[in-house]
Parts: C-alpha cells; structure tokens; sequence
C-alpha cells in the first residue's frame, strides 16, 4: 500500500451530464467527507446520493453521488471513494482542488491503474487491457480488450508457464538429487516443450489480426493529382470532408476519417496526389509523407484516373504498391472512359472496380470489395497479444527452441529458466520501473 491519497477526474474533460472524481489512498476516506455530506448512513459499496460542500468557501455547490470502497474490495486494492457531480469542468476541477487542498496530490497518468496493478487486483496484461478497451476503435476492439480485461490471456499464459515451471523442477531436482532415482524422460520433455513453443506460435498469430481490430486497418488512398482521391474519400465517409476541385493538387498533405464496416474500423487516410513535377516544397513533402503512409499502411486504394491514358505517376504507384493488399479504382466512369480496364489489369495483376465518385456509382461494390479483401481472414477472437507481450513471448520462444537444440540437462534447465522469466515479465511478476512507466505514462489521467 502506499502512503499518498491520489485524486483525478476519471472523465474526460468537457460539458455533459455528469462527470466522474475518483480519490484513492489511506485517506481517501478522511478527505471526502470534508468535501461530500451525504443525506444518509455511508454503506461501503453503495451509491448515495449527497451535496458537495466547499469548505474553504464554507458554501455548497453542487449535487450528485458518492460510493466509498473499503480496501481491498477497490478498483486499487486502496480505500477508494467515487464521486459523481455534474458534468461541468468548473464543478469537477473544484472537487479535485478541495481534494488536495485536503491533503490529496493529483495523480499521476495511469496511477489508479498501476497501483491496482501493485497491490496484486490485477496482471499487468490485464492492466494494459483497461487502457486498450478505453482506446479501442470499433466494436469488435472492445468486445477483444475486454475479453482481455477478463483474463483471456492471462490464464493462457499462467497455463503454459506453470507448464514449464513443473518441467524444470523435475528436471532439476533429478539433477540435484540423483541417488533418489528422480528421473525425467527425455521423450517426455521435448514433448513439453514442443506443445509449449506451439502454443506460444498460435498466441504469436495473434498480433496482426488484434492489432487492426483494436487500433484499426489502416488505408491509404493514393492516386496522381485530380484522380479522384479526394471525391472517393468523402464518397466512402458519405461527407464532404475534403475539400474537391478542377484544380489538380488540391491536397497538399494528408486527411485521416475513421470507417466502421461490420464492428472493424478501418482509418482511411486521403493523401497528397503524386506529381512527377512537384510545384513547390509544400507539394514534394506532401508526396514524401504519402510514400511513408503507403509504407506503413495496412492497405491500399489505388484510383487511376479513367479519363487520361496512364502517365509515369501511375506506373510508380503501380510499383510502389504492388506488394500491399490493394484496390485498384478507374475513377470517373460517368464520363467517356479513355483507360482501358483490361490493359489496367494487365500491369497491376488485379480487375480493377469501374467506379465515379461524383456520380456515387460503383461504390456499393467497392465496399464489398473491402469486406473481401481485407476482413474475409479477419474473424472475432478473445485474445491477442501487443507489442510488449509479442516481444516477452518471441524470447520465451527462443528459449525453447535452444533448449531443444540441446543434450546437456543443465543447459536446458538454463533455457527452461530464460522461458520462465520472459513468462514473468509478460504478467508483471518481475518488470524494471522502466517499463513500468512506459506503460503506464501511455494512460489518460484518472485511469
């Protein structure tokens, strides 16, 4: 337990109607009472309605619920008190200055959260979930963090380590104690730790798919300058988000919209139309933050203009985006097409969809398309790994894999052990504050 009482509104900042104070520590208690007079009996646990009293202005101010929580049966393990006051900065601020003034200090990002994780109310993948449900892009991302919340992984990963620690105390004891005929099979073993590393495999998979789910699929949409990347972009939002012209090069850098096809997210990002002859500096880092996008991008949009025959700008996107999931657009179809569909497929592998944006033709189908191409493998699951968790496992892997590499039982006790510990970390038994503050400083306050 620590010995500061921390306070932080535990809403976002803004007008509604009610908000949320959370205070958490040893006198939690003590400091809310200065602050909250309840209109009946405090019963840990259950909400009761009160006024809030300024007790430097001797004058109430506002009205709402109060919940006390006894420690350990907290979200912190700590006495822990919850007011709800109404939805207004001025009246959550007020709260959260009488509460210091009292003897509280502000909390720090994440601090709620870290000391549930101290005092053993949860892992630490459980305690990354609470951040990753907040964050979360879309409805299948919530339903996975909070699965996660739930202790989907967790209980995977208790499973395969206590799996492995029972290995190596047998192994070592029968290396410890070799008069009392302890002994372990070598067939046995292996097997062990093949079903381990296997486990770990299929945990592994699990990154890229709950990855997208949780933070989205990112989508790019490139095209040379007046291809139509800016129509088909607010054709997809069904908004006019980007502003669309006759002149070529209206976007100069680069519009970022969120799309929710059947519970995914999918961030669909307009960029800067590619122009082998850039006017201005402005344009050529537009294009270069683009070729960056394109390079991180989970997909691609390709729109080629169906009205011009193919220039040297189209050929380079062709190329450049030739190893990404990609949809190949001939824009403007309610006009005389010039661009041949077939010779399009010819160089780019792939039908291209026939579609106008300004006529909102063909856009139906390309909506089918990206629930074809990129959510067909795409299916829910309960659990997945970040990239914290995806580097504790990798290690824990390369553990096993030299471990049955080897003869010499010590050797693989050694490895067995690097297995265990890399387990360890992976649930927070044994992290440096390093990166224990890296997590956490990732958290909104009041988390």
């Amino acid at each position: 337990m620590t010995e500061e009482t921390i306070v932080a509104p535990a809403t976002p900042q803004g007008r509604g109607a009610i908000s949320m104070v959370r205070l958490s520590g040893p006198e939690a208690f003590q400091i809310a009472r200065k602050i909250f007079k309840p209109s009946g009996k405090i019963t840990p646990r259950k909400a009761l309605y009160g006024r809030f009293y300024d007790f430097l202005e001797k004058a109430f101010f506002d009205e709402g619920l109060g919940i006390f929580y006894r420690e350990p049966h907290s979200y912190t393990g700590e006495d822990m008190v919850e007011f709800t006051p109404h939805g207004n900065p001025v009246i959550v601020w007020r709260l959260v200055e009488l509460a210091v003034t009292a003897g509280a200090r502000l909390a720090r990002p994440g601090e709620f959260t870290y000391r549930a994780f101290i005092n053993g109310k949860m892992d630490l993948i459980r305690a990354e979930a609470v951040e990753e449900l907040v964050e979360a892009q879309s409805l299948e991302g919530v339903k996975l963090s909070f699965s996660q919340l739930q202790g989907s992984l967790s209980r995977k990963i208790e499973e395969l380590r206590e799996s492995l620690l029972s290995a190596a105390v047998l192994l070592e004891t029968g290396m410890e104690f070799p008069d009392q005929g302890i002994e372990i099979e070598e067939t046995r073993l292996k097997e062990a730790l093949e079903t381990a590393l296997k486990k770990i495999k299929e945990m592994l998979a699990l990154f890229e798919t709950g990855k997208q789910l949780l933070e989205g699929i990112t989508l790019v949409l490139v095209g040379k300058p007046n291809a139509g990347k800016s129509s088909i972009f607010n054709a997809l939002l069904e908004e006019e988000r980007a502003i669309v012209t006759e002149v070529p090069g209206t976007t100069r850098d680069f519009l970022r919209e969120k799309l929710i096809v059947e519970g995914v997210a999918f961030i669909v990002i307009d960029t800067a139309g590619m122009n082998p002859e850039p006017r201005d500096e402005i344009e050529r880092e537009g294009m270069r933050r683009a070729e960056l996008l394109i390079e991180e991008a989970d997909g691609v949009i390709l729109v080629l203009d169906g009205t011009t025959p193919l220039e040297a700008a189209d050929r380079k996107l062709i190329d450049m985006t030739r190893n990404k999931k990609r949809i190949v657009l001939l824009n403007k179809a309610d006009l005389p097409l010039i661009l041949d569909p077939g010779k399009v497929r010819e160089l780019t592998g792939q039908p291209p969809l026939v579609v106008s944006a300004t006529a909102r033709r063909g856009l139906e189908k390309l909506r089918e398309t990206l629930r074809d191409v990129f959510l067909k493998n795409i299916s829910p699951q309960k659990l997945y790994v970040n990239s914290r968790q995806r580097a504790s496992l990798q290690e824990a892997a390369r553990y096993l894999k030299e471990a049955l590499d080897l003869r010499d039982e010590e050797l693989v006790a050694e490895q067995l052990r690097g297995a265990i510990a890399a387990l360890d970390q992976l649930l927070g038994k044994i992290t440096s504050g390093d990166v224990l503050n890296t997590i956490f400083s990732r958290f909104c306050i009041g988390k």
